[in-house]
């Protein structure tokens, strides 16, 4: 990993099993480990990884929004409900270069996740 590469990534929860589940329901080869009673790790195929922070409260509101890649949108947004969250934004064309949906956590938490336009 090289000089300002984003290394971490932070979501905070008030239940770290119920976020565990819902990330891990969507990204199956995401890997977690518990860190102690309030915190848990997690790694992604490539990296960066990051961790879930239990808080009180979750307090949302603006600010920096991750997105995933994924083959095709549909079927996170197919299992989003039963893992606990909700669809904030459907479907989304960026004219050129592909799609994006975010996605609430149980927590209400945003999620972004990203689908390139096929080459050709």
């Amino acid at each position: 990993m090289g000089k300002h590469d984003i290394c971490h990534i932070e979501f905070d929860s008030t239940d770290l099993e119920k976020t565990k589940r819902f990330l891990g329901g969507l990204f199956e080869d995401w890997k977690f480990q518990s860190w102690g009673e309030s915190y848990m790790l997690f790694d992604t195929p490539n990296g960066p990884g990051g961790g879930i922070n239990k808080v009180d409260k979750v307090e949302g509101g603006p600010g920096a929004l991750v997105h995933v890649q994924v083959d095709e949108i549909e079927p996170y947004l197919d299992k989003v409900p039963s893992l606990g969250g909700s669809v904030h934004t459907p479907k989304t064309e960026i004219p050129n270069v592909g799609w994006f949906a975010i996605l609430t956590d149980p927590d209400g938490n945003l999620l972004g996740i990203f689908q390139n336009k096929p080459k050709g």
